[in-house]
């Protein structure tokens, strides 16, 4: 009787400690995001290490893409738990939509218990204009990484290197401040610049430095502002190399696919490579714009970057956004992204990878795209855009005979066909140079005329809108019309 006794005083009080221990619900993590573009959403930390016993938290994000924060609340169990997101219900697990407005917004996470007990998390976000802001880390010795937008999550990151006489910048992102004055707070050497690609977030500020020579390929001149390209650019190609000393030697590589000119700048003797988007940062290569190259255009340029760095041990790589780092692209991981793209782009064209379909939208313009991944990259293509057609112009480049680029709208790709450009009333004279894709292209016409590839042709403009037919015919007899129709008169400047 003892020991039944014994044994039922246990029981209450193991019952009684449960219901004394059991208090009110607590959050077991809490996960913030923000859409950069439709699909891309980002990751915004914390200013605080998450603490289910903690209440209070606060995140700090950059106004340009912060329309909305997308709050995530995490629960140990779900079971007689209820959440509200500043008083609308929300479920544990998935992304609640909050608007935020410039300034400190208050996002106040009920959750309750079964038994009617409520805890409240508090969240200050802190929205703000950081256009005008800069943030640099130094990562190597006269080596800079320079970030738009005060280093917000999200943002285009420049590098900035010195050499013996001079330094070189790559990229120039696109904030709104004086980004000339931040780089001579990092070095007092004279500046020239070097281009990745023809995207806006990597040469707008390009401009505030007037005596830089500016190293770019031409193949994305049509992507440029006429106002920025001045005659202080040079036109880079496979091979050039830029020497500023102290040993950085940087040779161009181009891997054409995310943009006609995207490059790399490899310094091969400290293994370092710049590349801009050409490779993605470690998560994503945007390879679905109706301006990229067919995907065995890009192929073709990353068998080629492997086969120029195969002797290197390993290869860092200075990535445009390296947010999208999943890890860090250093020796032997910097090398084995290239190898995972390049598999993956073959595994695609042989048919044996297919990526996730998702959509965007653009300019009110849908792309559908696949999402694949193979190792540490992932490819996001147009699966109506794999294979460059035998009769593809590579490139088609219209110039005033005062030798101004003259910007079709939209920019030039192989995948398309149909092109709309301006040029002043005192323009009455154009030079036109196409260049086929295919060595083995059996002609060009323009206007019926036929040229060589690459070479320029003169095309009087009459006023109003002339059209321009480039035809190439191809090595099997297929042929393929590229048009324009230039108008002269119509608001060029």
């Amino acid at each position: 009787m003892k020991r039944l006794l014994l044994l039922l005083t246990i029981l209450l009080c193991a019952g009684s400690c449960a219901i004394m221990q059991r208090g009110p619900a607590t959050l077991a993590g809490l996960e913030l995001g923000a859409d950069k573009t439709d699909i891309e959403r980002l990751s915004i930390p914390l200013n605080e290490r998450f603490s289910p016993s903690t209440l209070k938290y606060t995140a700090a994000v950059e106004a340009s893409y912060t329309n909305f924060l997308f709050v995530t609340p995490k629960l140990s169990s779900n079971q007689g738990v209820s959440l509200k997101i500043n008083g609308a219900d929300a479920r544990p697990g998935e992304a609640s939509k909050v608007p935020l407005s410039l300034g400190g917004n208050k996002i106040g996470i009920e959750v309750a218990s079964s038994g009617g007990e409520t805890r409240t998390y508090e969240l200050t976000v802190t929205r703000a204009d950081r256009s005008r802001e800069y943030w640099s880390e130094p990562i190597g010795k006269g080596m800079w990484r320079i970030q738009d937008f005060g280093g917000h999550v999200g943002n285009e990151d420049m590098y900035l290197i010195e050499g013996s006489g001079r330094a070189l910048l790559f990229d120039t992102g696109m904030g709104k401040g004086d980004l000339a004055a931040y780089v001579r707070t990092l070095t007092k050497l004279p500046v020239d610049v070097a281009i990745t690609h023809g995207h806006r977030d990597h040469f707008l500020q390009v401009d505030q430095f007037p005596d830089a020579t500016v190293y770019m390929s031409e193949l994305d001149v049509t992507r440029m502002p006429p106002e920025l390209v001045t005659p202080k650019y040079k036109w880079i190609k496979d091979g050039d190399v830029i020497d500023i000393g102290a040993g950085r030697k940087y040779e161009v590589i181009p891997v054409p696919g995310h943009s006609l000119g995207s490059v790399l700048y490899v310094d091969f003797a400290n293994q370092v490579a710049i590349t801009g988007d050409a490779v993605s940062s470690g998560s994503m290569v945007y390879m679905f714009a109706p301006t990229c190259t067919a995907l065995d255009q890009y192929l073709d340029g990353l068998r080629k970057l492997e086969e120029r760095i195969k002797g290197l041990d390993g290869l860092t790589l200075l990535t445009g956004h390296h947010y999208q780092e999943r890890t860090p692209l250093r020796g032997a991981a910097g090398k084995q992204l290239i190898t995972d793209m390049r598999i993956a782009a073959e595994k695609v064209l042989r048919g044996e990878l297919e990526g996730k379909p998702a959509q965007t939208v653009r300019d009110g313009r849908a792309t559908e795209l696949r999402q694949a991944n193979v190792g540490l990259a992932g490819l996001w293509y147009n699966p109506k855009n794999l294979v460059t057609d035998p009769a593809a112009l590579g490139f088609l480049k219209v110039r005033t005979a005062a030798a101004r680029e003259v910007i079709p709208r939209p920019v030039f790709s192989s995948f398309l066909t149909e092109y709309a450009a301006a040029v002043p009333r005192d323009v009455a004279k154009v030079t036109i140079t196409p260049t086929a894709y295919w060595p083995d292209h059996k002609g060009i016409t323009v206007n019926g005329k036929p040229v060589k590839s690459g070479e320029a042709v003169n095309t009087d403009i009459a006023m109003g809108a002339n059209r321009i037919d480039v035809a190439v015919t191809s090595g099997k007899g297929t042929v393929r019309t590229y048009t324009v129709i230039l108008t002269r008169g119509g608001g060029a400047k």
